[in-house]
């Protein structure tokens, strides 16, 4: 063989050697860092579009405690924290007063403790025109003190055009 041919030949076999070198030392593991980089690139975004979809219902949220707090802020006022029943009497007898209905009896039962609050059943007579009554169940739901009537009785005086009156009321407050 030539000289020339056979330098040529180490020349190409050393060249080769250099390139198959090259991608098992430098391409392959290359290869696999670029797919470890490219499967942790695939997780972060699946992670961030979870925590983008979590993330985007902060605003609505936000909206939502504010909308709570505004109606929610004399929540503390309308749940006392005793029984407070002279300032709830005071209130009763301007109502009465004003919708010129006339307290015959007002009788208190015993709190019944619940979870959260108390419940202080109210048994009252009253005795008054309709308009005047539904006026002044009007002006209950109104008060700022959180009051429900639970049992109302009407019956009719033919001969005064009035009614007498029943009415079983509960009102609220957490223990003191």
């Amino acid at each position: 063989m030539n000289p020339k041919t056979k330098d040529l030949l180490i020349m190409s076999a050393a060249a080769a050697a250099m390139i198959i070198a090259g991608v098992l030392l430098v391409h392959m593991p290359n290869s696999r860092k670029l797919e470890d980089t490219q499967s942790k690139i695939l997780s972060a975004r699946a992670s961030l579009e979870a925590q983008t979809l979590q993330a985007s219902v902060i605003p609505d949220m936000m909206r939502q405690i504010e909308q709570m707090k505004v109606k929610y802020k004399d929540f503390d006022r309308r749940l006392p924290k005793r029984k407070e029943l002279g300032g709830f009497l005071r209130d009763i007898s301007e109502n009465l007063g004003r919708e010129n209905l006339v307290n015959q009896s007002y009788q208190p039962g015993a709190p019944v403790p619940q979870d959260l609050f108390h419940m202080l059943p109210i048994e009252m007579k009253l005795r008054g025109p309709y308009l005047s009554l539904a006026s002044f169940l009007q002006s209950i739901d109104q008060m700022e003190r959180l009051t429900r009537v639970q049992k109302l009785k009407i019956v009719s005086d033919p001969r005064t055009n009035e009614l007498d009156i029943t009415l079983n009321m509960n009102i609220y407050f957490t223990e003191s």
